[in-house]
């Protein structure tokens, strides 16, 4: 016997013969002795905290979750004899809000069974079930509970069914599709035997007929008439009273209206064998269509490696547009009378996904409103058992008919279909009511194949009326939608919505359609007029946000909302999701909003139950509830209203870095050198260059030199034969096949060909940015791409890369000023985004950002005085610290006394004090209003004090340093 089975033995008679089941009295030492058990001295000492603090989501008030281990486990327990299934939603909403380092299990237990939740990848059902007196041998689904990283193995665990089935019928599709099979044809086959296959497992139809059907099939022949005689008969209204379909019912739905009927070969009928062997009832019908339809067609690609969003991301918008509202009107029920009027209310209630595609969306907001029908019922049946008997439920209040999808591909909207038709049976068996979940409901007018935003002529499309609407549109950028969409389309969609910006990303559309077509939220009505949508993460920054979310927030308000976060059903994807209700009245908003954003956390990396490795995630979400959310999905001031400032723009102050175009324009020091050897005027092109990732890596002087041939002409050009010739041989090549290049895109293809023309230059050689730093002996920059801008010098002499922001500044009172926390936190509320990370402006950060206006010498000396000891803490730690500025900046995140912290604390003072700020308030409002009020001078001719040294120094030289990061000595 192993010491690990021994110990959790005597923890099974430890609890049979000193605990009762009193969930209050003896739930803490039962939990300390299971630790105990598990290898621990107690739960303290392992790091586990009883009774924590968890904010509820609905009513604002708290809860205490028995017991919380970080980033492990949360464990609710109840009562002995407990049904565990009715806390699910409790460990849900406690696992949700455990953030951040937010616990990866989460346990249901009544002392006598533990159940294991993953909610990670699968919400309705525990990965694994262990009766108490089984964990002795059964411990590997709380494998987690051990010290150390063990993985934890479940016997439950429905995603790696679900991936293996879909893999089976894909394979299936695609042989039918690759020896001649129609595809029409082939699709109406695989999703009829798909629902016989669930039906099988799910007891609407007989135990193994399908198994046995598939046994008789020997030929093609076989398939067309036996399989095709199955579709046949759970098509027949008057039922089957005998022969080999005896006791098939009716499925109607439309589903199988066209009964298909194929003849298979034997690799096929081989492959329909194997996935009927899969118990279907625990393949997850959300995310099977997901999965099956990514792996069609292409044969490199199984459902093992397809992505598919997780209903955990999925009910960031069920449950605050659904779950919450509802929830809450069914605990404000009193009468019986009010809740029989919510219960009709149910029945009328509506909900659209314009982007369904496979209808995971759709799936999650059913379940969730079939659960609340169900708490709808037992309060009805708690409060007045005379008048409501909970066991002769015969007929719920909400269908599938309540809910309605669109989306450009044909074979995902069958797919909803069927995935819908499935949700009335599953929540029929979980929530054990006598409906009858035969015939399904037929959805062909629910559930539609349509262009959701405009018509072939150029009108919008119709929009079937709904109360709230979910969904999460193509992330495509605007880049992007030329390209995928073609230009008569694009020509189409902006006539069609003339008030979206051109520059704006496509899922805007679906923003500002969603809300004009809501209708509005009223106490009348609180449960309509909701939304919940995702969208990429430029929805809340430039012309995405002014297309749609300024738009929402003109009538609406944002109430929840993600700022951003990858998004699990693709890969290198980063959201944001936006919550709203079409109103401002206070009557029907919670009291406080939810913001959640993304930390950095570093994670282990979790195992599946199969115990391959997944991959390790470099975020966490945390929440804040907040009183307020801005279109720019921030509880920050908003800065949508400030105006660009001319004395900030001319003259131009700050640029984008050069950019090659072709990295063989960019030498190593080593290539520079043999052609200045061949050709001694060559030097006269080659300028040493330098990019964002080198300096913050730790680089100190330029170790690639960039060609320039300037604005030179080919003749010109012709005067340094040896450098042309190498760009020739490099560069033209390339350029002469993206220009020919076939694209539909007429302006990419006009940018290619200008690029042609001119081979031999640079694609932007920026040359006014060359100007603005010529006469100065370094200049400021920062990444572009950045979450905080580091700003630095750097030698004039050296050329700065696309991937630098440039500020054509030389002393150090800028340099203070840029660094502080105004102008940091100003680009934070004004900044664009790339992927994930935010990205430098120059018309909408620096284009608006008010400097001082009227500081006096001693304070622009205490400035200067500040960024000096900055940048003299910063050059003595980089001697030694490895890594470069970027690592030595990662240190302000962690506690303890930290020189560069104390530094930037008092550059923040010195510049918030020559401002005229109040240090206690929030500095980017001040600035906001100090941005209208330049704004206002400049309109009305008086003085301002623009960017740089103002004029109150009239020795320029004095606030000039030598500091430089990257110099060539």
């Amino acid at each position: 016997m192993s010491d690990k089975t021994k110990k959790l033995e005597e923890f099974v008679a430890w609890v049979g013969g000193h605990i009762k089941g009193d969930e209050k009295g003896e739930a803490q030492i039962y939990l300390n002795y299971l630790f105990q058990a598990f290898g621990h001295k107690g739960l303290l000492e392992a790091g586990a905290t009883c009774e924590e603090r968890v904010k509820k989501n609905d009513t604002g008030g708290t809860s205490f979750a028995d017991l919380v281990w970080k980033p492990r486990v949360v464990v609710e327990m109840k009562k002995r004899g407990a049904d565990l299934k009715k806390h699910y939603r409790q460990a849900f909403e406690y696992w949700t809000y455990l953030v951040p380092n937010r616990p990866r299990y989460a346990v249901l237990c009544n002392f006598d069974e533990f159940w294991v939740y993953d909610f990670e990848t699968q919400m309705d059902s525990p990965v694994e079930t262990v009766k108490l007196a089984d964990l002795p041998n059964r411990y590997g689904a709380l494998n987690f509970l051990f010290p150390g990283d063990v993985a934890p193995v479940f016997g439950n665990h429905h995603e790696e069914v679900t991936r293996e089935a879909a893999d089976k019928l894909a394979r299936c599709f695609n042989a039918m599709v690759g020896r001649g099979i129609e595809r029409p044809l082939a699709q109406r086959f695989i999703l009829q035997i798909l629902m016989a296959f669930f039906a099988e497992d799910i007891g609407l139809l007989e135990k193994y007929l399908v198994k046995r059907l598939l046994d008789e099939c020997k030929s093609p022949e076989d398939t067309y008439d036996i399989l095709g005689g199955l579709f046949e008969a759970m098509n027949r209204a008057s039922g089957n009273p005998g022969g080999r379909y005896k006791g098939v019912a009716y499925f109607n739905g439309g589903l199988y209206a066209n009964p298909a009927r194929v003849e298979l070969v034997a690799e096929e009928r081989s492959l329909l064998k194997e996935a009927c062997d899969f118990n279907w009832s625990k393949v997850r019908p959300e995310i099977f269509g997901t999965l099956f339809e990514h792996s069609l067609g292409k044969e490199e690609r199984h459902a093992q490696g397809a992505h598919f969003t997780s209903p955990v991301d999925i009910m960031k918008i069920v449950g605050p547009t659904i779950v919450e509202p509802w929830r809450a009107a069914i605990e404000g029920t009193k009468t019986l009378s009010e809740m029989q009027g919510l219960a009709h209310r149910m029945q009328t209630f509506t909900v659209l996904d314009p982007a369904c595609g496979s209808g995971n969306f759709l799936f999650t907001a059913y379940r969730e409103l079939k659960r609340l029908e169900a708490q709808l019922y037992n309060r009805m049946a708690d409060r007045f058992p005379k008048s409501v008997d909970v066991n002769q439920r015969t007929l719920g209040f909400v269908t599938t008919t309540n809910f309605y999808g669109m989306d450009l591909n044909p074979f995902a909207v069958e797919i909803a279909k069927v995935t819908m038709m499935l949700a009335h049976k599953l929540s029929i068996d979980e929530l054990h009511v006598s409906e009858s979940a035969l015939p399904l409901d037929n959805l062909d007018s629910n559930i539609v194949h349509r262009d959701a935003l405009v018509t072939d002529t150029g009108s919008r499309s119709e929009w079937p009326t709904a109360d709230v609407i979910i969904g999460n549109p193509p992330f495509l950028g605007v880049k992007k939608m030329k390209p995928e969409l073609g230009q008569a389309y694009i020509e189409r969609i902006r006539r069609a919505y003339p008030e979206v910006p051109g520059m704006a990303d496509f899922c805007v559309y679906w923003i500002r359609r969603t809300h004009d077509a809501l209708p509005i939220c009223t106490p009348a009505d609180p449960l309509q007029g909701r939304a919940g949508l995702v969208g990429t993460q430029n929805i809340r920054s430039n012309e995405s946000r002014i297309g749609g979310l300024d738009h929402v927030t003109v009538s609406g308000t944002v109430i929840e909302a993600v700022d951003n976060q990858p998004w699990s059903g693709d890969a290198n994807v980063h959201v944001s999701i936006a919550n709203w209700v079409k109103s401002q009245d206070d009557a029907v908003l919670p009291e406080t909003r939810r913001l959640w954003f993304k930390t950095k956390k570093a994670l282990r990396k979790p195992k599946s139950a199969k115990g391959t490795v997944r991959a390790a995630k470099e975020y966490d979400l945390d929440m804040r509830e907040v009183s307020y959310i801005s279109s720019s999905l921030s509880d920050k001031t908003d800065t949508k209203t400030a105006v660009a400032l001319a004395c900030n723009t001319k003259p131009k102050r700050t640029f984008q870095g050069v950019t090659p175009g072709h990295e063989d324009f960019v030498l190593k020091l080593d290539a520079a050198q043999a052609l200045i050897a061949k050709e001694a005027d060559a030097s006269q092109l080659l300028s040493p260059y330098v990019v964002g990732k080198e300096v913050l890596g730790g680089a100190t002087k330029p170790s690639r030199m960039i060609l320039d041939f300037g604005e030179r002409d080919l003749l010109a050009a012709q005067q340094f034969p040896k450098a042309l010739e190498l760009v020739k041989q490099n560069v033209l090549p390339k350029r002469e096949a993206a220009a020919k290049k076939r694209v539909d895109d007429e302006e990419e293809r006009s940018h290619h060909v200008q690029f042609l023309e001119r081979w031999w230059q640079l694609s932007y050689r920026r040359t006014n940015l060359l100007q603005a730093i010529a006469g100065l002996p370094r200049y400021l920059a920062c990444s572009r791409v950045t979450s905080r801008p580091i700003l630095f010098f750097v030698s004039s002499k050296v050329k700065p890369g696309d991937a630098l922001q440039v500020f054509a500044f030389d002393d150090d009172y800028s340099f203070g000023v840029l660094q502080s926390k105004v102008h940091i936190e100003w680009f934070m509320s004004k900044r664009s985004n790339m992927k994930s990370d935010p990205r430098y402006s120059s018309i909408n950060v620096f284009g608006t950002f008010p400097w001082p206006q009227r500081p006096t010498a001693a304070q622009v000396t205490a400035v200067v005085e500040a960024s000096r000891k900055l940048q003299a803490v910063r050059t003595t730690a980089l001697k030694t610290a490895k890594g470069g500025l970027r690592v030595l900046y990662d240190t302000l995140a962690l506690p303890g006394k930290n020189p560069l912290r104390d530094v930037h604390d008092a550059l923040d003072k010195a510049v918030v004090t020559a401002y005229g700020f109040d240090s206690k308030r929030d500095v980017v409002a001040q600035a906001l209003a100090l941005n209208a009020t330049v704004a206002a001078r400049i309109k009305t001719g008086q003085p301002v004090t623009g960017p740089g040294v103002p004029a109150v120094i009239s020795d320029k030289s004095t606030v000039v340093s030598s500091d430089c990061a990257v110099k060539l000595e």
